[in-house]
Formats: C-alpha cells, structure tokens, sequence
C-alpha cells in the first residue's frame, strides 16, 4: 500500500492535533486486536495490518523530531542505537517502571512457536452447540454405518460433521480457522537505562515459525513516568511547587526521585534561582554514567486578594528585612 493513498489519522483512529503518546497507544490497542498472529494469517489480515503499521509509521517519523527509531540487541548492546532499520517481524510491547528502566529488569513475554489444530474443535473450526437438537442423520451419533463385506464401517456424519448435532457454531477459540498459535513464554531481559519507545531485538530466530522472514521478534517498551517528568540525555527533568513564602524564608521540602522520595532545602530569599540540581539522580547511559535530576522551581503565589492583616504584616516584614533600593510601603487595599 502506498502511504501517500492513506490516512493515518482515519486508520489509527485519533485526531489530527493528537500528540505522539496518544498515536502510540492507539498503535498498540489496534496491533493486539489484529494483528495476524492472533486474528488469523488470511490476505485481508495481513493488509489491514500493514495499513495500521505505516500509518504509525508516519505519524510517528511527524512528530519526532529526528524520526528514527531507537533499537537496541536484546543479547548485544553494540551497535549504533541511532541506526535506522527496517522492522519486520513479530511484534510485542511490555510496560514496565521509571525505577525498572533505569537500572534494567527481565519480564515474561509469550511468543508465538508455530500453528496447531485447535484442541477444542479438532480443527473442524466449528463447535456443537448444547441447546441445539441432535442431528437427524446420526441420531446424535456423529457417524453413520456402512456395510462393508462382512461387517459394517463407520463413517463420520456429513451433515454433522461428527459433531452428533444438528447444527454447528464457529468455534470460538480459534475462531472458525480450526489451527491455533502454540505459545511459549520466554524472559526478555531490559537493558538499563531503556527509554520509552525502545525497541529491543530478540535474537535469536522461532524454531518452528510458519514463516522464516517473520521470526524476528521486536518488544517495544513502555515506560511509565510521572507526569511532566522530562528525561533529557542523562538528566531528568520535573516541576516542583513551591509556596512563595516557603521560597522566601527557605526549608526542607519533599520531592519526588527515581529512586523514591527524598527532602530538598530550598535556600531563602526570592532570587533568580530556577532549577535545583539533585546529582547522580538522573538517567544512566550505555557506560554506566548517571546525569542528575533537575527540578523546576514553580513558584505559587498566594491565593485571593491580600486581607488587611496580611498587607499590614508586610510592611513589617519590609522594614525588618529591606531590599536594596527601598521603596514606599504598601499600603492597604481598603483605606
């Protein structure tokens, strides 16, 4: 399919101001609704998925600013993590932690080991259904008996197909194809310091895939950060509140780090001072070396109009604690 004959927005489902998080999640809702090795490996399958993989694709390559896709070897972290290459495969997603990614994590993925008859159906890829009567060809028997010479041969029902019933339903655990994916569970171990949207490659290939080209398996990997946490290099960045006098007279204030909670002075005085610097708090590269955490100082104001008592109080404060180039006192907001 061509991409310039698409609408990705229409495909994935999401508006045209949506930003790249909202995309992702889109992707991966449509990827575990249909892709082939669940819904099933027919033409139409295969081309409603390719659709859904370039339409990502480019609203993807659009709202990154570099547009490539950070890969990484499962079993080998040497090449070039900004190198593009072409993902075709078996794909899957794991979510893990802030904590989990920072220094690196195994998780439990199941993978597809080739196709087998559907254990319930037998892969008929129909089921009787209870309520239904028996069928009038068999009696319920699910064959019917031929002579042959001397003794007589059972021969599976045609109209029942052996189901001993009069009519059938599609079976719903393979879904009418009469096969399914035999699974199996493997570890996956996550690098440290994987970042959101890493991809890693498993290296090794499936024993028994129904298809060789497709037995590369690719894990993109969520990682779930708080809100607003921005992580830059090997620097975290995130926004603090802070009260204005809190700012003013300074203190301990509590904050949050990838490692937990932690208690931060905040040094007195309303200067010009934006950030705090919280050392080897930040992300770890590929040698092992961590950036630090930068918080953002938000300054809050008080709340409402100033009463009375509170402008007479600070008028006390200006002429205990004067700022150079001392103006006039404020004066109150009802005379």
């Amino acid at each position: 399919m061509n991409p310039l004959d698409i609408d990705p927005y229409k495909i994935l489902g999401v508006a045209r101001d949506s930003d790249l998080e909202q995309v992702k999640r889109a992707y991966r809702r449509l990827v575990r609704l249909y892709h082939p090795d669940i819904c099933g490996r027919n033409m139409e399958n295969i081309k409603r998925f390719l659709a859904i993989k370039d339409a990502y694709q480019i609203l993807r390559q659009k709202l990154q600013a570099t547009g490539k896709v950070t890969i990484f070897s499962a079993s080998s972290l040497t090449e070039d993590a900004s190198k593009q290459e072409s993902v075709e495969g078996t794909f899957l997603f794991v979510q893990i932690g802030l904590k989990e990614a920072l220094y690196g994590t195994s998780v439990q993925v199941e993978i597809c080991e080739g196709e087998d008859f559907c254990q319930v159906c037998k892969g008929l890829g129909k089921v009787a259904d209870d309520v239904l009567s028996f069928c009038p060809s068999c009696g319920g028997k699910g064959y019917r008996k031929l002579n042959w010479g001397d003794g007589d041969l059972k021969v599976i029902c045609s109209s029942c197909s052996g189901s001993g019933t009069k009519e059938l339903k599609r079976c719903p655990q393979c879904g009418g194809r009469g096969i399914t994916n035999k699974k199996k569970r493997i570890r996956l171990q996550i690098p440290p310091g994987t970042k959101d949207g890493t991809i890693l490659r498993l290296e090794r290939g499936l024993k028994r895939a129904p298809y060789k080209e497709n037995s590369t398996i690719y894990v993109e990997v969520e990682v779930k950060a708080p809100q607003g946490w921005i992580i830059h290099g090997r620097d975290i960045i995130s926004t603090v509140d802070v009260d204005c006098w809190t700012k003013l007279g300074g203190g301990y204030i509590q904050v949050e780090t990838v490692d937990g909670k932690e208690e931060v002075f905040i040094t007195p005085g309303l200067g010009h001072e934006k950030f705090i610097r919280l050392k080897n708090r930040g992300w770890v590269d590929r040698k092992g070396q961590r950036g630090d955490h930068l918080l953002r100082l938000n300054i809050l104001p008080p709340m409402g109009p100033c009463p009375r008592e509170a402008m007479e109080l600070i008028n006390r404060l200006k002429a205990l604690w004067p700022c150079s180039g001392k103006g006039p006192l404020a004066l109150p907001g009802d005379k």
